[in-house]
This record gives C-alpha cells, structure tokens and sequence, in this order.
C-alpha cells in the first residue's frame, strides 16, 4: 500500500478514534446528567414529602379539635338534660353519660396537646431542611443545564467529525477502505500504530532492533511482526 494511502487511513484512525472518544464521552455527560436528575427528583421528594406531613398532622389536629368541640356540645347538651329530669334512675344515667363526655374531652385535650408539641418540633426541623433542600435542588438545577449544554455540544461536535469522516472516505480507494474496515475489525480502532521507545502502541510488544533503526532511519512505515499493523516512528 502507498504512503499516501496509508496516511488517509492513518487520518480516518484518527476520526474513528476521535469518534469513539466523543461517544464514550456522550455517554458520560448523559450518564451524570440522568445521575443528576435522580437526584433531584429524590431532593423534590423529600420537599414534598415534608408538604404531605405537615398536611397530615395539621389535618390530624384540626380533626380533634372538631371532635373536641362535638364533645363539648355533647356535655352541655348533657349537663342542660340533667337539670331538666326529675327520675333518679334517668338523673345516673346521664351522670354516666356526662362522666363518659368529660373523660373523652380529657384525652381530646392530651392529644391536642400532644399533637401541637409534635406540630411544633416538625416545623422547626422543616424550617432547617426547606432552605438547604431548595438550595440543594437550585444546584443540581444549574448542573443538569451545564450537562446538557455539554451533550449538545458533543452531539455537534460527534456529527461534525463524522461528517468529516465522510468526506474523508470519499478520497481513498475502495481497496484500501476495504482493508482497514477488515483491520479494524480484528484491531480495532488502532489499525496504523506509533512507535514509541522501541515499542509497538498497537500490541505493546517490542519490535525488533534492526525495525526500529529502519523506521527511525528511514522515516518508513512498516508492519509490526507481532500483531501486523502497519507502524511508524514520526510522520
């Protein structure tokens, strides 16, 4: 094969590699920003959950305070009956009755009071939370926009390339298009390899002496006589 076809494909290796890096390099930049959306997600979560608790409790507490209010109804509806019976039996009956009111506005008071303390301490920590969670949220915010200005510049950069790569192929014969699609196939995209301190890049295996002072001498480009890539020492 000619120099100068080996140096067109040697341009192409370069593309292809570049290729591959812009996409092992896409598929981080999307990769952290999916990473990044989770958690976000999982901080607005946490937000909401924090909205659905303090709707549950203070619902809870408006709750008992509606009952609390039913039962003193019911006391003094009670207590008005009381003075109006003249039967003993009927006058214990709603003794009991009454006994049973006070009792239950007892415990609606306990839980009241219990339920304002917990009330209390849940707003106090939400109050901590709420601004670090929306200044969490805010930064994952500014670094989902950033990854996603990177993946729209690499996704032009990649079309760009390939573009170029198109050109490219346009200028080589089909001969040796051929040959480095089969290379590339059994090396990868390291089909034309540097040589660097008397070693091959490609399979890193040390090529002959007498190889090297040629390559060096000469300014050739040769086949290594371990993994068969053609190789250089400077172009």
């Amino acid at each position: 094969m000619r120099r100068e076809e080996i140096l067109r494909l040697l341009r192409i290796q370069e593309i292809d590699q570049e290729i591959e890096r812009l996409e092992r390099h896409l598929r981080k930049v999307r990769e952290e920003r999916e990473r990044r959306e989770r958690e976000l997600a999982g901080v607005c979560e946490e937000e909401t959950s924090l909205e659905r608790k303090e709707a549950e409790l203070t619902g809870k507490l408006r709750s008992l305070r509606e009952k609390l209010s039913e039962e003193e109804d019911l006391l003094e509806k009670t207590e008005r009956r009381m003075l109006a019976v003249r039967k003993d039996h009927e006058y214990r009956a709603l003794l009991r009755e009454k006994a049973k009111h006070e009792d239950t506005i007892l415990k609606l008071f306990y839980d009241i009071e219990d339920l304002e303390r917990k009330i209390s301490e849940f707003r106090e920590e939400a109050e901590r939370r709420y601004p670090l969670l929306k200044r969490k949220a805010e930064e994952l915010r500014e670094e989902i926009e950033e990854l996603i200005d990177e993946e729209s510049t690499v996704i032009n950069r990649l079309k760009n390339t390939k573009e170029d790569r198109e050109k490219l192929i346009e200028s080589i014969d089909e001969a040796s298009l051929r040959f480095y699609n089969e290379a590339k196939g059994r090396f990868g995209t390291t089909i034309i390899a540097k040589i660097e301190e008397g070693v091959c890049t490609g399979c890193g295996m040390k090529i002959p002496d007498v190889l090297f002072s040629k390559l060096v001498r000469e300014n050739s480009i040769e086949r290594c006589p371990s993994c068969g890539r053609y190789i250089y020492y400077r172009l």
